[in-house]
């Protein structure tokens, strides 16, 4: 879920300041930060004396930047490397053209990539990953629809119905998405996804698809309604911190946006709100790059990112996001748990996209989408 063809939120969280580069913080043994070779070579040089696992070894992890990122780092990859005695490198873009062309090359530099899960699935009949070693990787409280031999979730994400709070107030705003495209009631422009999986769903809810009967998606009828409301759709973003941009700036003053990204705007005193309501979850994957020269190692990461405990911690930091783990609720208070996007209660009326019909229409329904903007 992300971007151009993959474009989702793969351009979702970019800061501009992020793209495309290995860089950064090289958490060494101890959580100490820096980005210099020579502090990364002492951080190794300290964490093989300590008789850790991976002491004095690198893994290389690649994010989405930006606060989903911040936030891995300060409760997986800091963690992981204080337990194991490893530095992690960070890179971001775990974009599906950046992955297949570090397969193709036979030079795949990054070990461990959080890519989409659609791409996770898809990637998979390309031969991109390698296969996860389930011998170090329990599955007890992951979302079982999102795991393969290849692939678990990392996290569940939602994109929800927002707005700018100086044109709309609490008692007159969109409750769902059919009030979301009603023009006559709200003015104003809208900005959609640019990826028609997770907006395609929305679009359908607006007009008057049940959740129980969102798939097979029935993108005739999508396309139809999308025409019939090409004219209030001003843009189409392609991250997420161009939607936010978007909605809070009031240049479309009602926007499809992640809700993570909306979360931390309104923490940051912007003036934008959200609705959970009719939010459609989509999902992350861990996933081995094929060719890592660190498979065990990268096996053990995701195991640690995946238990309950560290999924908690995350779920915490950004509770724009939902657990992949659903034992970590157990670890969580009730008032960290009603702060999720998708809590167990607030998931009654949500939409969990389905993955496997993405996989075998997105390049379809991709293309259809492209010819219909230009259209």
């Amino acid at each position: 879920m992300k971007k151009s063809a993959n474009a989702k939120k793969g351009i979702r969280v970019l800061s501009a300041v992020m793209i495309g580069t290995i860089f950064l913080s090289l958490t060494a043994c101890g959580g100490s930060q820096t980005a210099t070779s020579s502090a990364a070579g002492s951080a190794s040089a300290a964490g093989a004396s300590s008789g850790k696992k991976w002491a004095g070894k690198t893994l290389t992890v690649c994010s989405w930047g930006g606060a989903i990122q911040a936030a891995q780092k300060k409760t997986i990859f800091d963690k992981f490397a204080e337990e194991t005695g490893c530095t992690i490198v960070e890179d971001t873009d775990p974009s599906p053209a950046k992955v297949k062309a570090a397969v193709q090359a036979g030079k795949m530099e990054v070990d461990v990539w959080d890519v989409d899960t659609d791409f996770a699935f898809r990637g998979e009949k390309e031969g991109l990953f390698e296969k996860l070693d389930f011998n170090v990787i329990k599955k007890d409280g992951l979302v079982e629809n999102f795991i393969t031999e290849y692939s678990v979730p990392s996290e569940m994400s939602a994109i929800c119905i927002s707005w700018n709070t100086n044109q709309f107030s609490e008692s007159n705003r969109p409750k769902n998405w059919t009030e979301f495209f009603d023009t006559a009631k709200f003015p104003g422009s809208r900005t959609l996804y640019s990826n028609p999986m997770s907006m395609l769903e929305a679009v359908l809810m607006a007009d008057g698809v049940s959740i129980d009967e969102m798939y097979p998606l029935d993108v005739d009828r999508a396309f139809k309604y999308l025409d019939a409301h090409k004219k209030d759709i001003q843009t189409f973003w392609d991250s997420g911190s161009q939607s936010v941009q978007l909605v809070s700036s009031g240049d479309n003053p009602l926007g499809e946006v992640w809700a993570g990204r909306i979360i931390k705007a309104k923490e940051e005193g912007q003036p934008v709100e959200y609705d959970w309501n009719q939010a459609i979850i989509t999902s992350d994957s861990w996933v081995i790059g094929k060719g890592s020269k660190n498979v065990e190692m990268a096996n053990d990461f995701i195991a640690f990112a995946t238990s309950a405990q560290v999924v908690a911690d995350y779920a915490i930091e950004y509770p724009g996001n939902a657990p992949c783990n659903t034992d970590a609720y157990k670890l969580m208070t009730q008032e960290q748990v009603d702060k999720l996007a998708s809590s167990p209660e607030k998931v009654k009326n949500q939409v969990y996209y389905d993955v496997k019909w993405w996989v075998d229409n997105y390049d379809a329904v991709y293309q259809r989408f492209q010819e219909w903007k230009l259209s």
